[in-house]
């Protein structure tokens, strides 16, 4: 039997991703060209015209906790591209698993880099990233995590659960992800806490604010208060995943979510794209990514 989707469908969804891929390659090829940090003009011109822009390009890890910084403007864009540009070089940055998206580029790759100056490239590093964009020419943000050993995500006394077993650990992640969905679908502030740990951080679209930028969300009375404020603003109706990649220390998924606001009014629809890094204890410690615009469901 023939597969007959509508030819246009397909046409459509292709250009979406070719376009949104090219942003973020052409992103990747400037910052490999900005080793002088007196001149980023070539790198910030990547950009989209217009914010709010969505960077966490400067994880960190401290005592177990995990914090990601979040950068909307183009000043303080630039001025972490001259501050991570004047500590090393990146060389080149091999995709090996990527999602090409109609409106992001997710990529787990491996990254060569320097010192500033060297001459010496390190051996690659995992990274995980999700260069959203629009329909215009620039990306709208860079959202990125370097891979680090689960045995420095979370408390010293916590332990490994998955006890270096690769596969045991793929599976607690991607069960751990479907019991966050389900608490997504439930409308269930519990349900979604219980699968974030307490050193937990998050950058994701915040849908509560409407403001199209980034939630900064800290450790768990943050989370809570935002999970309760979004449930309190919206009815979850339906989560379908879109896309979905499990590796023994993430999970990435985009989603498509549908809402009825809770004032009244017809249900709207949107996408989000995260990935999700698990602690020791097997509950996420970072939660990373962003999402489209609201819509009205036709």
């Amino acid at each position: 039997m023939a597969i007959d989707v509508d030819p246009q469908v397909l046409a459509v969804a292709a250009e979406a991703s070719a376009h949104a891929y090219e942003q973020a390659i052409v992103h990747v090829g400037e910052e490999i060209k900005a080793r002088d940090v007196t001149n980023l003009d070539h790198l910030v011109d990547t950009l989209a015209d217009e914010g709010p822009y969505a960077y966490t390009i400067m994880p960190m890890v401290a005592d177990g906790k995990v914090t990601l910084p979040v950068l909307s403007t183009k000043e303080d864009i630039r001025g972490a591209y001259a501050f991570i540009r004047g500590l090393s070089d990146l060389h080149e940055v091999v995709g090996l698993t990527e999602v090409r998206g109609a409106w992001y580029l997710f990529q787990d790759a491996a990254a060569y880099g320097s010192l500033s100056g060297s001459p010496e490239v390190h051996p690659p590093r995992g990274t995980l990233a999700i260069f959203p964009s629009g329909a215009r020419t620039g990306i709208t943000g860079e959202l990125v995590w370097a891979q680090v050993p689960r045995s420095v995500l979370g408390a010293e006394d916590e332990v490994d659960i998955a006890d270096g077993d690769e596969m045991q650990a793929r599976l607690q992640v991607v069960r751990q992800h479907a019991r966050f969905l389900d608490g997504l679908r439930a409308n269930d502030v519990d349900a979604v806490l219980a699968t974030i740990h307490d050193g937990a951080a998050s950058a994701i679209r915040d849908y509560v604010d409407g403001s199209g930028g980034l939630a900064e969300l800290n450790g768990t009375e943050a989370h809570r208060a935002w999970f309760t404020n979004f449930f309190e603003t919206y009815e979850v109706r339906s989560v379908h995943a879109l896309a979905q990649i499990t590796e023994h220390w993430y999970v990435f998924a985009e989603l498509r979510i549908v809402v009825a606001p809770r004032g009244g009014g017809g249900e709207l629809a949107f996408n989000t794209a995260e990935f999700f890094v698990p602690a020791k204890d097997g509950r996420f410690i970072a939660r990373i990514g962003h999402g489209t615009e609201p819509v009205a469901v036709s």
